[in-house]
């Protein structure tokens, strides 16, 4: 059996390095929280150490925490800081088969706040610690993963209720305290009530892959090992081994991975399948069977690969043991999260002493690097293709913090190794659940914008139900004019939105991927507009249409063609040209009276041309109406007096003859300026008198019954 030295630290770095996850995730699902259900599984050997690490980013947080122990509470927990909150030895559990209310229940005492909570179990020789889940992320169905038996016999998992009553079915994978493989039993679990279920008694047994099942309340799930001696064939030495397991909903598709530095023979590797049916394809690498549910395959990797599943899978990495190649080592199991869980930063911290050789591992997609991805806000060199558009390097680093940043979401896998000894976890993730997801949606298909306007994509996330999934994150890719990615994760409806700017003048493809869901939709940007319109308005006079339009500010601009058709026209006429104001940054108001209008529906456009030639188009929102007149009238000719012509304006509410004379001062006809079948509306006629005399003249206008006369004088 070997020493370990400075084990405590592995749980101190496990905490910072998920505090700056805390900040990075927030619009998906990750583990903070603020209601936790915890326990602590069986660990071999010596006397142990159990301990609660907590962390948050924010202020004033008071957590109370309660078990099989006197509860502790009113604990303060300060922003930015590792608090330590020591747990009973007592409550480890340590019964097979066997169900107690040993549950540990930390709460914050304002619901509004939240924490990440690390448990730490830690014997002289062998230690482990593990990330907690919150409550809101937690779910009903779980295949837990550990290692199998093949030194110390200790296969195992717990179970902690979350609520009353809960009924969980479990289907071991290894038959195990009289429960057969693959035959269903039953448990019924109160919030806080644990169970705990080990083989002891078969070397080779492995209870990963058991299905565990709530057909109620959503339940915490733990797997792992006693003490454990990795890889498959037995090589010293053991050590604990414990994971919170996520729930199958939160397992994926994608994976990529890298070799752990210094280790000479490659790594271990384990698949677990949630479906039956599942195929995993590893580039490079073997060729695996089709795999089950609940089915784990064992595989050593040597170099870089993809990892793809037509099924959710859950994957894991893990150290050797020393003896496997003579490096100095120690087994660990770290999580693999899927690369749509990857996040845009992380802080990860080594240990304080004890660990001579530190690494930082981070995949990142190959368009980024290397000037996307700083560590310590510098680039590193080094990196190398993995495939599937990913590269990744390992980063030697100091007994100290590490921050890294990436300008798309990035892995980052932080170990070290030591006399015997090593640590490993993934630096973070999200916790979405993108093994529920089926469809992928983006919209608008087809648009197009000036350049220099804001662009926005909405790519709706829904599972085989077409009901919404929060806290997906999609990825965007842009190919043409304005080449650029970014990422969104999907809202509570579902919609993962993504905005841009378009700076250049032509077209842009746009691909939207989620795991293997792929959708494309296209923009097209138009050269940026010479004039800004605040305002284009009409107002309507009898049979005159008033034209008012204001410009926030114009380039090059020479004026406005005016241009009308009536609804049912098909060609727009020119009526006018307005001069611009060239180059002004000041608004400007612009009006036009389109006169003598006949009754109808009238459109109206402008037609802004730059000095240049070039020209654009803005339209009228709606269409104007010079409306059929009220009642019969008359207007008094102008101008009056008159040489030699005047203009008569006149009304008919209704269609009919029409007919106006004009009469001298003893009565006599001497004109017929019309007479002829007018529909309703308004009309104007020019009287050019050749042969009259000046004086008083009397023109009369008849329709339809109606009769009206008015005055007019010529003067010659």
């Amino acid at each position: 059996m070997k020493s370990v030295v400075n084990k405590l630290f592995m749980a101190l770095l496990i905490a910072l390095s998920f505090a700056c996850f805390l900040n990075n995730a927030n619009a998906a699902q990750d583990t903070k929280g603020n209601n936790f259900w915890l326990m602590f599984n069986d660990n071999s050997l010596g006397s142990q150490t159990l301990s609660l690490f907590v962390t948050t980013s924010d202020a004033g947080v008071v957590v109370d925490v309660t078990g099989p122990f006197a509860p502790i509470l009113g604990v303060p927990i300060p922003a930015g800081t590792i608090t330590t909150i020591s747990i009973p030895a007592s409550a480890m559990v340590t019964y097979n088969d066997a169900q107690a209310f040993d549950g540990i229940h930390l709460v914050t005492q304002n619901p509004l706040h939240e924490v990440t909570v690390y448990g730490l179990n830690r014997a002289q020789y062998t230690t482990d610690a593990y990330l907690g889940l919150p409550v809101d992320i937690l779910g009903t169905e779980y295949y837990p993963l550990g290692f199998l038996n093949n030194n110390v016999l200790g296969t195992l998992f717990g179970i902690v209720g979350t609520a009353a009553g809960t009924q969980v079915e479990i289907t071991p994978s290894a038959t195990t305290m009289g429960h057969p493989a693959g035959v269903t039993y039953t448990i019924t679990l109160g919030a806080g009530e644990t169970y705990q279920l080990k083989n002891e008694a078969n070397s080779g047994a492995d209870l990963s892959g058991t299905k565990i099942k709530s057909l109620g309340a959503p339940i915490a799930v733990f797997g792992g090992h006693k003490c454990s001696n990795v890889p498959v064939v037995f090589y010293c030495c053991c050590d604990h081994i414990v994971e919170m397991v996520p729930p199958t909903s939160t397992w994926g598709r994608n994976f990529v991975t890298f070799p752990l530095a210094t280790r000479l023979n490659g790594d271990s590797w384990r698949f677990l399948a949630k479906d039956n049916g599942t195929t995993i394809t590893v580039t490079p690498g073997p060729v695996i069977p089709v795999l089950n549910a609940g089915d784990v395959y064992d595989v050593i990797l040597t170099s870089a690969a993809v990892i793809n599943s037509n099924n959710p899978i859950l994957v894991a990495q893990y150290s050797n043991s020393s003896f496997y190649d003579g490096v100095t080592s120690d087994p660990f199991e770290m999580l693999i999260p899927p690369y749509e869980q990857f996040l845009p930063s992380y802080v990860v911290s080594t240990p304080a002493t004890g660990f001579t050789n530190n690494f930082l591992n981070i995949v990142a997609p190959t368009s980024i690097v290397p000037a996307g991805v700083l560590v310590d806000g510098l680039n590193v060199a080094g990196w190398l293709p993995i495939g599937g558009g990913f590269s990744g390097v390992q980063v030697p680093v100091a007994l100290n913090s590490h921050s890294v940043t990436g300008t798309l979401p990035v892995g980052v896998f932080s170990y070290g190794f030591a006399d015997y000894d090593s640590y490993g976890y993934p630096g973070g993730q999200s916790l979405s659940p993108v093994a529920v997801v089926t469809n992928l949606d983006a919209t608008p298909e087809f648009s197009t914008n000036l350049v220099g306007q804001t662009h926005c994509i909405d790519a709706l996330v829904t599972d085989q139900f077409n009901s919404p999934v929060v806290g997906i994150r999609v990825d965007f890719q842009i190919i043409g004019a304005n080449p650029g990615n970014g990422f969104a994760f999907s809202n509570t409806l579902g919609v993962a939105q993504y905005c841009y700017v378009g700076s250049h003048v032509g077209c842009d493809t746009i691909i939207c991927t989620t795991g293997n869901l792929v959708d494309t939709v296209y923009k097209c940007w138009q050269p940026a507009l010479p004039v800004e319109l605040s305002a284009f308005t009409a107002s309507v006079n009898r049979k005159d249409i008033t034209l008012n339009w204001s410009t926030s500010e114009e380039i090059n601009n020479s004026g406005f063609d005016l241009e009308r058709k009536t609804v049912d026209a098909t060609e727009w006429t020119k009526i006018t040209f307005v001069q611009g104001n060239g180059n002004t940054n000041e608004p400007k108001n612009y009006t036009f009276t389109d006169k003598n209008l006949n009754a109808g529906k009238y459109n109206y456009r402008l037609k802004q041309i730059d000095f240049n030639g070039n020209f654009q188009y803005f339209t009228l929102s709606s269409e104007v109406e010079i409306s059929v007149p009220a009642k019969f009238d008359l207007m008094q000719n102008y101008p009056n007096p008159f040489n030699p012509t005047t203009k008569i304006d006149f009304e008919i509410p209704r269609d009919g003859n029409v007919m106006m004379t004009v009469y001298d001062n003893s009565g006599k006809l001497v004109s017929t300026i019309v007479n002829e079948f007018k529909s309703a509306g308004y009309y104007t006629v020019q009287f050019t008198p050749t042969n009259l005399s000046s004086g008083v003249y009397f023109y009369k206008l008849e329709s339809n019954g109606f009769t009206k006369i008015m005055k007019m004088t010529l003067l010659k």
